[in-house]
């Protein structure tokens, strides 16, 4: 039996023809999801921009595959008031059709001939959008073809366009070329307190919003007469996702992958993420009345099918699934959570935990159907089952409270905006101590000074080891650094709306005019570990290869001591408690032996 509901749903899906951009068309559908993004309203000021000058112009709009790059131009000429677009040819690497005998360098060196070295110059008042992967662009402007493109080639270069920094978009008054990229812009924006996740938000709204507009709560209105409406998983999904509470539990939980694991979150995998918490891969109707037929098969078919278990339970459905498992609260092993889970199973009656867990969801009418509250003996497989929903359905209420890994998470978070925001220059020491605002990033640095200084061993203050291969003896020297500030052109007192997710930190030689740094980018697998090795934490051999832009950035830091004209031997066997001091004087080099 098909599904309208569901049916409805598909149309989220990655594979989806909704999901396919024309440049063309712009359907209802696609209309009414479109989301006022701050790409879309800084586009439209370089458009405007363009056509006042009225001037040859060729706009690259750069980023990644999904991004809504081709959503964007679509909406712009299909349904924009403004029409901005009007006076625009429009070509989109990625969706554009190619003559069969031209590869996609050929067709887009064609494209843009109007732009090579011999007619960008030509101001004929031609203007053009093109659409483009960086990836694309890149293999464009590097390729044969692409040397008859030199003056644009200089241009993404000399505006860092391939940089996983952000690049300055300005309109340039004197340049044939503009540029907006949407690899700049985040799906979430940085603010003092946290992060601002308006257009998510908003998106998920157009979901599972409650409203005649909405095909999709028209559809689930519409199949009410279903014979397994009152037993529907995916009705129940639906209904759990009309919480906004919900709706950000799982919000936070795409930041947070975008954050922790550098993923790249297109809109159209958001979308796709939706169906796939929604309905089960191989959900099918007939297969659920079957199960009905069994109170145990049915609870763990539906079990099975609900969001909780649907965000975790399952390998391989997309790769933002995947990004988000690494991060199951269960896999998260906590004293509290093991007491929590001892109690859970030697409960005989479980009714009254199932109960207080899906309070206020439709998941609690599953008790009114199948009477859940003994699970034992056979069903244990069952009750094991029933347990991880749980546990994830009051992580989704947000009935847990925050963890240290959260507050290490949020303190993260903090470090970006402060950087981001152009506030670095109120760092600087002020009679000894940092301005109150920024103390917390000068923990930061202070937290990174003490890594470094031990990343092969914990000496004295001041005091790294420079070689620890001799079997006997550590080689130490004195280091003395600080920090060099970044400083920001300009500062943002709210929301930062373009940023990197990492941090940038750099230190000097202390008490040196010279002008020589070393730099580190810091992304937070390397900020755990930074501040790990804050509370004691020693870095293991797998630590050192997973961060080797670390080891290489300590090495450079060596560089700055004082090597030359001091080195400390400390002996490896602790029952020494002796050092060996090499260093030179007025009147040479001088060899001596003290006690520790």
């Amino acid at each position: 039996m098909a599904c309208n509901f569901i049916s409805e749903l598909s149309r989220l899906r990655k594979l989806s023809m909704e999901s396919v951009e024309n440049t063309a068309s712009f359907d209802k559908f696609k209309k009414y999801l479109h989301v006022l993004r701050p790409v879309e309203v800084d586009l439209r000021t370089l458009l405007n921009r363009v056509n006042s000058a009225n001037k040859k112009t060729l706009i690259l709009l750069c980023g990644s595959a999904g991004d809504g790059k081709s959503h964007l131009i679509s909406y712009l000429r299909n349904a924009d008031s403004e029409h901005l677009l009007d006076t625009f040819e429009l070509y989109n690497d990625a969706t554009e059709s190619s003559a069969p005998l031209l590869t996609s360098i050929d067709t887009l060196a064609e494209k843009l001939a109007p732009f090579n070295d011999d007619n960008y110059l030509k101001d004929d008042g031609f203007k053009m959008i093109l659409a483009i992967n960086l990836g694309t662009l890149n293999n464009f402007i590097e390729s044969e073809k692409g040397q008859a493109f030199s003056a644009l080639k200089k241009y993404v270069y000399a505006h860092d366009i391939f940089s996983t920094d952000v690049c300055p978009n300005e309109y340039q008054e004197d340049s044939v070329f503009q540029h907006a990229s949407f690899s700049d812009y985040q799906i979430f924006t940085l603010r003092e307190g946290g992060v601002r996740t308006e257009y998510l938000e908003e998106l998920f709204e157009k979901v599972f919003r409650q409203d005649e507009a909405n095909p999709f709560f028209n559809a689930y209105t519409e199949n009410a007469s279903c014979t397994l409406c009152q037993r529907c998983p995916v009705r129940h999904n639906f209904e759990f996702m009309s919480s906004p509470v919900h709706q950000k539990a799982i919000i936070k939980k795409i930041v947070e992958v975008v954050i922790k694991d550098k993923a790249i979150v297109s809109t159209r995998e958001i979308l796709n993420l939706l169906y796939d918490i929604l309905v089960h891969p191989d959900f099918d109707y007939n297969t659920m009345c079957k199960a009905a037929t069994s109170e145990t098969k049915y609870l763990t078919k539906y079990i099975q099918c609900t969001t909780p278990m649907l965000l975790y339970e399952f390998d391989d459905i997309s790769p933002l699934i995947n990004a988000i498992r690494k991060h199951d609260l269960l896999k998260d092993r906590q004293a509290d959570m093991d007491v929590d889970m001892t109690r859970f199973h030697s409960l005989e009656n479980i009714y009254e935990a199932f109960m207080a867990a899906t309070a206020n969801t439709p998941y609690a009418k599953l008790n009114d159907t199948t009477k859940i509250a003994v699970l034992g003996g056979i069903k244990a497989e069952l009750k094991k089952l029933v347990y991880r929903f749980i546990v994830r359905t009051k992580d989704i209420k947000g009935e847990y409270p925050v963890n240290e890994q959260q507050q290490l998470f949020d303190e993260y978070l903090q470090y970006l905006y402060y950087q981001n925001s152009g506030n670095e220059k109120k760092l600087m020491y002020s009679h000894g101590e940092y301005f109150a605002l920024e103390k917390k990033l000068g923990k930061l640095y202070d937290a990174t000074k003490k890594a470094i200084m031990n990343w092969d061993g914990q000496f004295d203050s001041d005091t790294i080891c420079i070689d620890d291969s001799n079997e006997k003896f550590w080689v130490l020297e004195q280091l003395l650094i600080k920090p060099a500030i970044y400083k920001a052109q300009a500062s943002i007192t709210g929301e930062v709306l373009r940023f990197s997710t990492t941090l940038k930190l750099r230190y000097r030689k202390a008490n040196d005019t010279e002008i020589e740094t070393a730099e580190i980018s810091m992304d937070y697998a390397l900020f755990e570990m930074v501040s790990a090795m804050k509370e004691g934490y020693r870095p293991t051999v797998q630590d050192k290869n997973q961060h080797a832009d670390f080891v290489s950035f300590v090495q450079r830091i060596i560089e700055f001591g004082n090597k030359a004209s001091r080195i400390v031997l400390v002996p490896k066997e602790n029952e020494h408690d002796y050092k060996v001091i090499f260093e030179q004087t007025d009147f040479g080099y001088e060899f001596k032996v003290v006690q520790a």
